[in-house]
């Protein structure tokens, strides 16, 4: 039985997302292609209908997964501070820093990829130039742009790697007053 497009489509969509939470909760190297498979709710061989195989898998969730953090950030205008300031106050939380499966893909995959194929590593520098060309619109300078994307991801992975939740928070909170700095360097807050 020949199943329509849509459900192709769906079922690709379905591996990538839930492949993904799976990827920034466990890593993706050391999740099993059935891993992967089982946390998306298809068999490995569905998985391989769909990906030539582990590093083609990897390449299009790098790709997916920046592409969700540029449609976040997109929609919010370089005119509107209150909502630039509420974005990074989120990427800056222990609830992000808690729940690495549903927050970005960064903090969670960027060292894996550094190691990965060429495929995963051109997703992510389109994907990550993308987020800079965004963040750049918001500060007004590509510098700026940089410093706040490099030091908010390196914030939430120090923190996810301490174990006391003060320290992780005073971490976030002085990143954060950083960043409040750097935007309004423009005054974009």
């Amino acid at each position: 039985m020949r199943y329509p497009s849509e459900h192709k489509s769906a079922a690709r969509s379905r591996i990538l997302e839930r492949g993904a939470r799976h990827a920034k909760r466990h890593g993706f190297r050391a999740s099993g292609m059935d891993a992967l498979a089982g946390a998306a709710g298809v068999t490995t061989g569905a998985v391989y209908k769909h990906f030539d195989g582990k590093s083609d898998l990897f390449a299009a969730l790098i790709e997916t997964e920046l592409g969700r953090t540029e449609r976040r950030f997109g929609t919010i205008s370089p005119e509107d501070p209150s909502a630039i300031g509420q974005a990074w106050a989120d990427y800056l939380s222990l609830q992000h820093v808690k729940r690495p499966e549903h927050g970005c893909v960064l903090p969670c995959l960027a060292s894996e990829v550094a190691t990965s194929g060429p495929a995963a590593r051109a997703a992510f520098q389109d994907g990550l130039l993308r987020i800079h060309a965004i963040v750049e619109r918001w500060t007004g300078s590509s510098e700026r742009a940089w410093t706040l994307i490099a030091q908010s991801v390196g914030a939430v992975m120090l923190a996810r790697a301490m174990r006391d939740e003060q320290v992780q928070q005073d971490l976030l909170t002085a990143v954060e007053r950083g960043v409040e700095r750097l935007l309004n360097e423009r005054g974009s807050l």
